[in-house]
């Protein structure tokens, strides 16, 4: 919604550039679209359904379109409270109010350039990888009760495991005997992650959980992290500390925002030019150079 078709020029900016594009479940582009008009290494995220047949529908799906990793979050059993939302007059399913109306008056290069497109080409998008049951237009509805799994356990990871032929991963682990059990359940990786912060205000930050979980896992599996990388040093802080990847989010999606695929393409170099800055500063020609050695812990943080 920041962008017309704007997972479609997400995932061409992260082509272009030789990383993976991780496709919501609750996106509003097909995985058969993505694939199809854009390719490159391509990852799926999932919710699970309470009805798991659903959720196994899902996972065919990303498999027979060319999927090669499925990230399952495990922390959203339940929706956070998030305030804010309520404070901006936001909900799920979207209604008008005289806020949120004159707030959308005001930004016209947005309502002609977005919504007016999708308006004039099929109407207002809907969750194209939800089931059908679910599949609503963002305007009247939001997946309705099945975004949401409060009876999710870790049988559902073997579950998965069983019907997922590519790479199984584990998002939303903040403490190591978890990553353990997830690891054990069949998965080849974790992300450490508290979901940006969204979630549970009182939270770990994934930073300061990576370690242990990194030494929980060992060489079992792949230990990757998001929440809060908002630049190239933070990114060479978790490499250091044991990480093998870092996933980001916002700040790509702040560029799409400003100008689709190339705004992405320029948040990605900006991360890559950090990156390279602070590793030559910290006398590191390569990525395996990178160690905790380099980093001075405050306070035993």
């Amino acid at each position: 919604m920041l962008w017309y078709q704007g997972e479609l020029e997400l995932a061409r900016a992260a082509k272009a550039a030789g990383i993976p594009f991780t496709l919501a479940t609750g996106s509003i582009t097909s995985m058969e679209k993505i694939a199809s008009e854009v390719g490159g290494t391509l990852w799926m995220q999932l919710y699970m359904f309470p009805e798991r047949s659903m959720s196994l529908e899902l996972v065919k799906r990303a498999a027979d379109a060319g999927f090669e990793a499925l990230l399952v979050t495990v922390d959203t059993a339940v929706s956070g409270n998030r305030e804010y939302n309520h404070r901006n007059g936001f909900s799920v399913p979207f209604s008008y109010n005289r806020r949120n109306t004159l707030d959308v008056l005001a930004h016209p290069r947005w309502l002609f350039g977005v919504i007016a497109r999708y308006l004039v080409n099929g109407g207002m998008p809907r969750h194209e990888n939800y089931p059908a049951e679910y599949s609503k237009k963002i305007g009247s509805g939001f997946g309705g009760p099945g975004r949401r799994n409060d009876s999710l356990t870790w049988d559902d990871l073997k579950l998965l495991r069983e019907h997922w032929p590519g790479k199984l991963v584990a998002k939303g682990i903040l403490h190591p005997e978890d990553a353990e059990i997830a690891i054990a359940s069949g998965a080849d990786g974790v992300v450490v992650s508290n979901h940006g912060g969204r979630c549970l205000d009182a939270t770990m930050a994934p930073i300061d959980a990576l370690p242990a979980v990194v030494a929980a896992v060992g060489n079992r599996g792949t230990v990757m992290v998001d929440s809060g990388f908002r630049r190239g040093s933070d990114v060479v802080k978790a490499l250091a500390l044991g990480a093998k990847t870092v996933l980001v989010g916002r700040s790509t999606l702040y560029g799409t925002a400003a100008a689709g695929a190339a705004g992405a393409a320029r948040a990605i170099d900006i991360y890559r030019d950090e990156i390279s800055r602070v590793m030559a500063l910290c006398g590191c020609t390569s990525i395996e150079q990178l160690s905790g050695e380099l980093l001075e812990r405050v306070n035993g943080k």
